[in-house]
């Protein structure tokens, strides 16, 4: 099994131009961070194209960065000539739901792909992990939980354990689907609290919204804004300043959710040029608004990653039994007296 960690030679000793083909890519970026990975990649994307007509480079998603038919690709597809040649997301569905794990990662056809200057600046566990099980990352993303501070005579919190309380029932809101868990989140409050932990979590949640919507309720005279709103964090970045809300520092630390790339190991060298891009200053630039660079992660602080091992082992199992959890104590009467709208990201 490949191990992630790629030689980075000087481009100009290992790379040269496509001669039979080009490189076909899947991206999908979370919602806050889509225009910025937009208008920073196009430009390198109609240069490339233009200099290699013959063998483009291929980005559908470059203009919503999702792909609609990336799940029935991966799980119906009979060859892997059909599959892209980098694949960058931090939706697990694609790597463990459909069998591309199985199929593709673990013999090894892709390559789970890390800087190796990433991967020396993790923790030795978060290293191990994705050493061991051949997975990528770029970066880390999290979820951090934000307290509206209009919202008053709300006792503070500084855990996870606390927030389930019963006393938090009706002061919770999440960004998400109403009919779908967040994995990455679920796992942890299984593993760290419980199966208890995910029940009780959905019985204090009383609305779901785009986080969008939810920003704009903070400190607003919005009757149904509650005191607690749990965000991805590129999300709480887009927090206008003057917004009175404050981030609570949890004592479990940072739940991690890896922005996850695999190359095709047989392109690894031709895939080079794109590499380097989403390893230079301006893409790095636009990670660490939101995102935690393994450079800047600070190892003394608790945090929480999934074992890939685990999800690649069980991963549907285990998403079921998390639904099925969070969607029977979720109280869905009153989250439709929101007029909730469910988020467009996952």
């Amino acid at each position: 099994m490949n191990t992630g960690l790629v030689d980075i030679t000087p481009l100009t000793e290992i790379w040269m131009p496509p001669t039979t083909e080009g490189i076909r890519m899947h991206v999908s970026m979370p919602c806050p961070m889509k225009v910025p990975f937009k208008q920073l990649f196009t430009p390198f994307v109609e240069t490339y194209n233009e200099q290699y007509p013959a063998q483009p480079i291929s980005c559908p998603d470059i203009t919503d960065c999702t792909s609609q038919d990336i799940g029935y690709l991966l799980q119906n597809s009979v060859s892997k000539s059909t599959f892209p040649d980098i694949i960058v997301s931090s939706n697990y569905d694609i790597f463990f739901k459909y069998g591309f794990y199985d199929r593709f990662l673990k013999t090894g056809v892709y390559t789970g792909f890390t800087n190796p200057s990433d991967l020396a600046a993790m923790p030795q566990a978060i290293r191990d992990n994705l050493k061991r099980n051949n997975m990528g990352a770029l970066c880390f993303m999290s979820w951090s939980v934000v307290r509206d501070l209009s919202v008053e005579n709300i006792p503070e919190i500084h855990s996870w354990a606390q927030l389930l309380t019963p006393d938090m029932k009706g002061q919770i809101t999440v960004h998400g689907h109403a009919d779908k868990v967040t994995f990455g989140l679920m796992y942890f409050l299984r593993k760290t609290l419980g199966d208890e932990a995910i029940c009780q979590l959905a019985r204090n949640i009383t609305d779901i919204k785009h986080f969008s919507q939810i920003i704009k309720r903070f400190c607003s005279t919005d009757p149904h804004r509650t005191a607690f709103s749990i965000l991805p964090d590129v999300a709480v970045h887009k927090i206008p300043s003057g917004k009175k809300v404050r981030i609570v520092d949890m004592k479990e630390g940072k739940v991690l959710n890896p922005l996850m790339m695999a190359v095709r190991t047989s392109k690894l060298k031709q895939c080079r040029p794109v590499l380097d891009i989403f390893g230079s200053k301006e893409f790095r630039a636009m990670l660490r608004n939101g995102c935690i660079l393994p450079d800047s992660q600070d190892i003394s602080k608790p945090c929480f990653m999934p074992d890939f091992g685990v999800m690649a082992s069980d991963y549907v199992r285990m998403e079921k039994e998390f639904e099925a959890l969070y969607l029977e104590k979720l109280d869905f009467s009153a989250i439709n007296e929101r007029a909730t709208q469910g988020g467009v990201c996952r």
